[in-house]
């Protein structure tokens, strides 16, 4: 694990037997507890909403657009929540079209690895490269 940016990472005094990857000064521990936008804190978000929306854990799941092989999407349903996850694996930008099923309804995001922007209508979305986002339907 690199804590720090001492020496060897902050992982021992000694000698490590597995070399110390040179971005040990700038991905660290210590620097990801300073950035409120850090995997740390996206995955504290996550773990949040996975206590908070029982869905997640014990809904049904049911892929979208399966065709598409850049973008993976899918609902997950119970309990009277409407999930829907859109995760980008392409390093270009994206469109993804929801269908008319789901089209309907109103919708939250609950998270996402970019900035939330102004985005409400889910009916046809704009990823960006790597893109992920989680909404809850109403």
């Amino acid at each position: 694990m690199q804590w720090d940016n001492s020496l060897n990472a902050g992982f021992s005094d000694g000698t490590p037997w597995l070399k110390v990857n040179p971005n040990y000064k700038e991905i660290n521990v210590e620097e990801a507890l300073k950035d409120p936008d850090s995997v740390f804190y996206y995955y504290k978000k996550l773990i949040a909403l996975r206590k908070e929306y029982h869905v997640i854990v014990n809904g049904d799941y049911q892929l979208i657009c399966e065709d598409d092989p850049d973008v993976f999407s899918y609902i997950r349903k119970g309990d009277g929540e409407t999930l829907v996850v859109i995760c980008s694996f392409s390093d270009q930008n994206e469109e993804f079209c929801l269908p008319k099923s789901l089209s309907e309804k109103s919708s939250h995001l609950l998270i996402g690895n970019y900035d939330k922007g102004e985005d409400h209508d889910i009916r046809k979305i704009a990823l960006k490269p790597f893109e992920a986002r989680v909404y809850l339907l109403k």
